[in-house]
């Protein structure tokens, strides 16, 4: 291992001559030896010793005190003060300068080896330290999540830029205050404030929430967030500080809903689907039931619909689907669901009619309503369709009934030319599945 280099800084020439001695004498090579501030500083600079033995008291305009804060300013080389007496003042100048040691001379072989020892070892940990602590710094300013640390007394003591940014604060106006001023909580059910407190959170084992979804306040913008959050034990293991990490889920909430939305709701037109047509149909059915009403059900197929496809296209078909989910939309009640079950197929539920006959109606206000062609900005597609109809209680008293009845009656409308619409007829004794009727 090489020995550490030492610059001694003794304006006494005799007193440095000793000390130069003495640091040979430990195992250590001198990097110079220097008599004034000035030299100091200047010798530090050129050879970069690990150590610099500094008197306090030297010739000149720059004291030891004042060499020591540029060599330290400018090249991070540990000192120890060598001094024999200085007054109050000094003493304070020089405990300001963060030194690594002092001797008080005139000092023994051993002393000044000890003071060296541990000076060195001092720096060496220390400059461990802060490199970890710039790496530490580096990581959490780099992290996408914000992250805000407290003191145990809940006062923020840091906060990176993803926390300024999520918080709309600037961390030289948070640092100081209390956690629940600068990370304002509320829950996303309950719109009540989060109170967050480490003391609270040390008898709660280290939460801080009680795991509910939350919102940020940011002025007035509400922006959801996941929060999670550490405590700083000391080697008492008593609670010093809390870590918080939290991250906008925005879009994620976003992912959620479109999931949820698509699991009941076809994603080209984004009417409802299969499922949610067959759990309104069954919500209906026992209103009915109850309520002595009537219901119906029309299974609606577009006439041609696949030479649509076949000679514009399926971007102009989708085009063409979603301009009759919107046609179809604005001729119902709100209370009526129009669902679209795959292809060209669509299927329409009337709750709480008076009776089949008002079914007839919505039937013929379609198909007058497609006597329009459909425009699609560039071009204008003829289209008609062909209406199937079944109704409780006549037609049948559940889900599977209905819909396969009202089926069976549009295809009775398209076997009877297309472009109109058929009352579902059960089928005479002895003969096979009902057909279709047309209304009179």
């Amino acid at each position: 291992m090489d020995k550490r280099r030492i610059l001694v800084v003794e304006d006494e020439r005799l007193v440095a001559k000793h000390i130069e001695n003495m640091v040979r004498g430990l195992g250590y090579d001198v990097a110079g030896v220097a008599a004034t501030g000035e030299d100091a500083v200047r010798i530090a600079l050129e050879s970069l010793p690990d150590l610099v033995l500094m008197d306090i008291m030297l010739r000149g305009d720059m004291d030891g005190i004042a060499a020591s804060e540029q060599i330290w300013e400018r090249a991070a080389i540990p000192v120890v003060y060598l001094t024999a007496y200085a007054d109050e003042a000094t003493l304070e100048r020089a405990k300001v300068t963060d030194p690594f040691g002092y001797l008080l001379k005139p000092f023994e072989e051993r002393e000044l080896y000890t003071a060296i020892e541990m000076a060195l070892y001092k720096h060496k940990t220390d400059r461990e330290l802060k490199e970890r602590e710039r790496w530490l710094s580096t990581i959490l300013t780099s992290i996408g999540d914000g992250v805000i640390s407290t003191d145990r007394e809940g006062r923020v003591t840091f906060m990176n830029s993803v926390a300024e940014s999520l918080t709309g604060r600037k961390k030289d106006e948070c640092l100081g205050r209390g956690l629940g001023d600068v990370l304002i909580l509320v829950g996303e059910k309950t719109g009540r404030r989060v109170p967050m407190s480490v003391r609270k959170a040390s008898r709660r084992s280290g939460r801080l929430t009680d795991g509910q979804s939350l919102l940020l306040l940011r002025g007035d913008e509400k922006v959801p967030v996941e929060v999670g959050a550490a405590l700083i034990r000391d080697e008492k293991d008593q609670v010093d500080g809390t870590v918080l990490v939290f991250r906008d889920v925005t879009q994620r909430k976003r992912q959620e809903e479109r999931l949820a939305f698509l699991a009941i709701h076809d994603a080209l037109t984004e009417l409802p689907n299969r499922v949610l047509f067959n759990d309104r149909l069954t919500l209906a059915l026992a209103n009915a039931a109850r309520r002595k009403k009537a219901i119906a059900v029309l299974m609606l197929d577009l006439d041609r619909f696949k030479k649509v496809n076949d000679t514009l296209g399926h971007s102009v078909g989708d085009r063409l689907l979603r301009a009759v989910a919107e046609r179809l939309s604005g001729l119902l009640r709100r209370s009526d669901t129009v669902a679209r079950l795959g292809g060209d197929e669509f299927m329409i539920l009337l709750p709480e009619i008076s009776g089949p006959e008002a079914a007839e109606r919505v039937a013929r206000r379609i198909l007058r309503s497609f006597k329009a062609p459909l425009d699609l900005a560039d071009r204008k597609i003829p289209l008609t369709a062909s209406i199937g109809i079944a109704s409780y209680p006549k037609d049948g008293a559940d889900v599977e009934s209905l819909t396969k009845n009202a089926d069976i009656a549009m295809y009775a409308a398209k076997e009877g030319g297309r472009n109109t619409f058929k009352l579902y007829a059960p089928p005479e004794a002895g003969e096979g599945p009902g057909t279709g009727r047309k209304a009179e």
